[in-house]
């Protein structure tokens, strides 16, 4: 891929580019020099010019009674790129808003490869709320997800205050832990274990706001989808209740 091709994947149209390129390898240049160097035509350019100067990445100046045009410094292009990310940090609360307008319709998205899981587990810590959970082993999470996960997004979990209740599969073999609950409160986190013989759970259930996801950590279908729903939420976390009261007998 060439340079301009780059310019034009961070924002600049096709004719921003090569004249930004032209002007930089040519230096201060007049318009006529610009046109030969970038192969544009001159009125072309005119236009061209003012989109740059709106960019803040060209200049101008005076040579010999001529007005030339200069290029600012590449790193112009960064300021460039977060003026526009500062432009939609102003304009994300209101789309957010309109996303969210209407809460009541139903939604269903599908997020696949470890990418897509981590799309996932970065939703349910978008805002505060409690987190119940129907585990999966961990010894069915490859290992770079579960760096993610005990590194990183558990960190922000707990640092953004947002608790979560889990009920586990027992796996260390200590049967008077089954049906147990240990509370964590450094963690944000309460964790009911259940024996694995009655409860192996092979899918990831995490219960959140009006949403509910289910995970499939498998190398061969690692997928994951979130369903907004109301409804389907509430059946949810009726289930989740049920496992977190059960007890021995």
């Amino acid at each position: 891929m060439i340079i301009e091709d780059y310019l034009q994947k961070i924002g600049l149209t096709e004719k921003e580019a090569k004249l930004y390129i032209a002007g930089l390898q040519n230096g201060p240049s007049t318009i006529q020099e610009l046109a030969n160097e970038s192969g544009l035509k001159r009125t072309t350019i005119y236009e061209i010019v003012d989109s740059l100067k709106e960019k803040k990445l060209i200049n101008t100046s005076l040579r010999e009674k001529k007005k030339i045009f200069i290029m600012e410094e590449p790193e112009n292009v960064g300021l460039f790129l977060r003026q526009r990310e500062n432009i939609f940090n102003k304009i994300l609360p209101e789309l957010e808003a309109l996303k969210n307008m209407d809460t009541k319709k139903p939604m269903a998205r599908i997020y696949e490869g470890r990418d897509g899981l981590e799309k996932i587990y970065e939703d349910m810590i978008k805002k505060p709320g409690t987190i119940l959970v129907l585990a999966a082993p961990k010894d069915l999470i490859l290992p770079g997800l579960l760096d993610y996960l005990k590194n990183d997004w558990e960190f922000r979990r707990i640092k953004n205050g947002i608790d979560m209740r889990r009920v586990n599969i027992n796996l260390t073999g200590n049967k008077h832990m089954d049906y147990k609950i240990k509370p964590n409160p450094e963690e944000c986190e309460n964790i009911k274990y259940l024996p694995i013989d009655n409860y192996p759970f092979t899918v990831g259930i995490y219960i959140y706001r009006k949403k509910v996801a289910f995970v499939s950590y498998q190398h061969e279908e690692m997928f994951g989808t979130i369903l907004r729903s109301p409804a389907i939420c509430l059946t949810m976390k009726a289930l989740f209740e049920n496992f977190w009261q059960m007890d021995r007998s």
